[in-house]
């Protein structure tokens, strides 16, 4: 990979992971509830996940979704039901049972299972990895030395930006500390939740 293809890599991939998305969306409403510690779980399984979609399509691009697309669809369409089911409990969450619920000793487990489905189950990800990276591997090169170079920057790149969205929720948690301030904060978040959901199943129905 050519270094004039990496200074164009990177602007591209970090353009992608820094507009508001799935997996964006999903940080910023853990940071919001959780905090950003335990929100990095999370984000631990959603590298993992982004790190499977990226080796899945660079090393066969078209054919994965072409071959059986209704295995993709169910992942989909599971991925995106389990979306609405935590945005309805954000909904209908009060102070109270936030505290019953313990929520900062959420099992780390199943918080990095949430953050790779979620990275995994996402169409528009499949689809903007499969058109993009036939423009930027060099076919006549060697594939594994750029096939490490762009999975390092991606999964940099998606990092940075999950962190910059988890944080911002955590800090508007903390401008909303009292009762009515935390309903109105899960409900901001399972709004967000909802459309991400939304957006899933879209994938799954198209």
């Amino acid at each position: 990979m050519s270094p004039d293809l990496i200074l164009l890599f990177i602007p591209t991939i970090a353009s992608v992971s820094f507009t508001p998305g799935l997996c964006m969306t999903l940080a910023f409403t853990l940071g919001l509830s959780i905090g950003y510690r335990r929100t990095l779980w999370m984000m631990l399984g959603e590298l993992s996940g982004v790190a499977t979609v990226f080796t899945a399509t660079f090393w066969s691009l078209g054919w994965l979704l072409s071959r059986d697309p209704i295995y993709f669809q169910i992942v989909s369409l599971f991925g995106g039901a389990y979306l609405l089911y935590l945005a309805y409990q954000l909904f209908r969450q009060t102070p109270e049972a936030m505290k019953a619920r313990n929520l900062e000793n959420t099992s780390p487990m199943a918080l990095a299972i949430l953050g790779y489905i979620t990275a995994v189950s996402n169409p528009k990800g499949w689809a903007f990895l499969i058109a993009l990276l036939p423009g930027f591997v060099a076919s006549d090169g060697p594939l594994f030395p750029q096939f490490l170079i762009m999975m390092g920057i991606m999964l940099t790149t998606e990092f940075i930006s999950m962190t910059v969205y988890a944080t911002g929720g955590q800090w508007l948690a903390s401008r909303l500390s009292d009762g009515s301030g935390v309903i109105n904060a899960n409900r901001i978040a399972a709004s967000m939740l909802t459309l991400a959901a939304l957006w899933v199943l879209s994938g799954s129905l198209g």
